[in-house]
This record gives structure tokens, sequence and C-alpha cells, in this order.
């Protein structure tokens, strides 16, 4: 409607023809219905000053309402019968990704996943919705373990008769490329790698209380003797100059500091209790270790630098005879932001935290649940559950898991506190 008409109208009648003005802008009514009404309007002006003149405008806006009250019910009837009518192909809004498909996606996560079971060794496929097995002719007896280097080597301990083998992983098809073949040191048990990848550590049953130390391509194997009885895998100390580890001397057992010169080890704390349950910060020189204080009846998180502090802790029976739950894979975020463990007796007890390295606490993340690893960019956790491999939004602790896959088949049955996931870095 032209407002330039609306102007030429007497001032007592203007508001009721705005009014009209805006009801037909906000429904959009037809170039027809407006010169309809405009001429009306018109009329109305005209015959302004004839007897009968209310009475023809009164007629005339009469018909205005009734039409443009018409016109709002079928605007209302259009917007609430009519079914919703779709954008077109090219404007579809884009729906929101879910956590999983992004996983698979190689958006976030990104890496191989590798799981140690059954003494067989797996790694995830490109999407990550199952498992590849390595050395699938099982032509190597068993695969004990397996460990990632930082720059995204991955090695395997084998042993078959009795005979310790190292293997690098070929990342191209997945084969095993010997790295120490048919060694002399017995059963291999696990193997280590320093921080910048330059060594790598191992040690058999043969002798527990030898470490072998050598270069990354193999060569300059030195041993080195602890005079402690080894129960865990040792690792480096951030500058590579000793060792920390779960074992025994004659008067006390608990984690232990060796120097790889053969010089004396010393006791961290006599109150450390299991073989996983200790790990160097992958940034800075922070330890972390579990402390079981049977006589105070709990379990304590702590971080020993500059300082010692207790991040969380937890209840445990008390008492020297008391039977204490398990505490096992301790594991730092790529950042050194938190750390998670599990914590319990048996598979179907066990309960996977993370704690945070500023002390704010312990968050519960997933029951009868083990073997817990951070992806290097701190989003995924993953973790075994009732015979199957879930994934964990980090960025959203409250989410629903995602099912990876079911837990492949080893090549015998193992203990479940064998089972080992590793993100690559």
């Amino acid at each position: 409607m032209n407002k330039n008409i609306i102007d030429q109208l007497p001032a007592d009648e203007q508001p009721a023809a705005l009014k009209l003005h805006d009801a037909a802008e906000k429904i959009n009514i037809s170039a027809a219905f407006e010169l309809e009404l405009e001429n009306r309007l018109m009329e109305k002006y005209k015959s302004k000053h004839q007897p009968a003149g209310w009475a023809t405008f009164a007629g005339s806006l009469g018909w205005v309402v009734t039409a443009v009250g018409a016109l709002f019910l079928l605007n209302w009837a259009i917007r609430t019968l009519a079914p919703t009518i779709q954008p077109a192909s090219g404007e579809t809004p884009a729906s929101e990704i879910s956590f999983g498909e992004n996983v698979q996606a190689g958006k976030i996560c990104k890496g191989s996943l590798t799981l140690t079971h059954g003494f067989s060794v797996f790694v995830t496929n490109e999407d990550k919705t199952g498992f590849i097995e390595l050395d699938e002719e099982r032509a190597i007896g068993e695969l004990r373990s397996s460990a990632w280097q930082s720059n995204g080597q991955l090695v395997i301990i084998g042993n078959t008769a009795g005979n310790g083998n190292i293997y690098r992983v070929d990342a191209r098809d997945n084969s095993l490329q010997p790295l120490v073949s048919n060694s002399e040191l017995g059963y291999l048990k696990d193997v280590a790698w320093s921080r910048d990848s330059s060594q790598v550590l191992i040690w058999s049953s043969q002798n527990n209380s030898l470490i072998y130390v050598m270069n990354a391509d193999g060569s300059a194997l030195q041993e080195t003797n602890l005079d402690v009885q080894l129960f865990s895998t040792p690792q480096f100390s951030p500058d590579n100059q000793s060792v920390v580890f779960y074992g025994a001397d004659a008067e006390s057992d608990g984690l232990f500091e060796a120097r790889l010169d053969g010089s004396e080890a010393r006791l961290i704390s006599p109150l450390v209790e299991d073989d996983s349950a200790f790990a160097w910060s992958p940034v800075g020189a922070l330890l972390a270790y579990f402390e079981m204080d049977r006589d105070l009846g709990e379990a304590r998180l702590v971080t020993l630098g500059d300082k010692e502090s207790v991040l969380g802790t937890l209840p445990i029976p008390t008492g020297s005879g008391s039977s204490i739950p398990d505490v096992a894979h301790l594991t730092w975020s790529q950042d050194g932001t938190k750390l998670v463990f599990e914590f319990g007796r048996s598979a179907s007890d066990r309960v996977i935290y993370l704690a945070h390295a500023d002390g704010s606490g312990l968050i519960r993340l997933a029951d009868a649940a083990h073997a817990p690893a951070i992806s290097s960019d701190g989003n995924c956790l993953a973790y075994i559950s009732n015979e199957q491999v879930f994934l964990l939004d980090l960025t959203d602790t409250t989410s629903t898991p995602v099912l990876l896959a079911d837990l492949p088949d080893g090549r015998s049955i193992a203990d479940f506190r064998l089972d080992q996931l590793q993100w690559q870095p």
C-alpha cells in the first residue's frame, strides 16, 4: 500500500489505515489486493464531504478488515496445517557429525591403536572399525607385548621355543621385521623406549635382576645388573640415566630407582605394590605412582617432582593381611595434564578413573573395565569391557561410549591383566 495515499487521509482516520498497512506488509498481500485496498480508501476520501461519507467509509473499512482477517486466517492455516517445506538440496544444513564418525574419519584420535591380548598383537584398521592381527600366520610362538616409539614406530616382543625376539612392524604391510633375532636372553617379558627413542630396554625371566639396553637400531647391547629383583618393566627416567621399576631387594619391596652406571638402587616408596602403578610424565620430570597405605586404609595417587603432591585417594581395607585392589595401567596423557588408571580386584569389578595433574580430584569413567589408554590428542579413551573395546569422548566424559570392535581371539587364553591398549604417538 502506498503511504502517500495514507498521508492524504484525514488525521483522525490515518491510525486505522496505518494498522491495515502494517498488517498487509506482514502477511505479504498480493499487488491486486493492495490496489483494491487503495481504491477503496481513495473512494472514501473523495466522498468525505458527502452526507453519507461515514457510511461509505464504514462499508469500505468493513470490507478491508474482513479481507485482511481472512488473509490472516489463511496464512495461519498454511503455516499450521501444511507440511514443512524442505530446503533445496544445495541449501540443506550440515548435520552434526558424531564423536564416533569423527574418529572413523580420522579427524580426531589419529594414529593406530594396538591391542595386546591372548599372546597376540593387533592394530586397528584404517577407519577404526576393527582389528588386524599381526603375524596372522602365527609363525611366532607368541607375541608377548608391544611398544610405540615416539616417532610412531611399533616394536613387538616375541618368543618362540624360549628364544626371545624383537620385531619392528613395517607400516606398509604390517609385516614383522627382526630387530633382535634368536637372542640368548631367554624368555623376553617386555620392552620400553627412552623418551627420545634413542635407546630401548628389555628384560627377561631368565634373570630378573638384569636389564638390557641397546640402541634403537639393535646395536651396542649392554647388560646391567640392578641387584634388585624386577617385578615389572622398568621405565627410563627423562634424562635416560636411570630407570624406575617395581621390585624387591633383601630388605624391602616397592618402587625403586637404579642408575644405569651400576650404582646402588634406591627405594622411592615401599608402599607401591603393583607392577604398572607408576609412570613418568611425557613432559617434564614428574613421576606418578600409587601408594597402598594399609595402616590408613587408603590408596594414594602421588606425583613427585620438585615436591610431592597427592592427586587423589581411594579407600582400601586396613591391615597387613588384607586383600586389596590392584592399580594397573597408570598412564599419562601426552600433554601431561591428566592420568588414567584401573582399580579393582577382578575384571568384573575394575573401575577406570581419570585424575587431573592439578589435583582437582578423581573422575569415575567406566565400570567393569580395564586397559585404559589416552590418544595422543587427548580426545579418546580406549578401554576393554565385557569382551569389547570401547572409545570414550574425553571432551565430554558423561557421553555414551562408542563400540570400536569386539575383542578378537588371541592365540591362547591369558590373564586379563596382560591385556594392553596403546595409541600411536
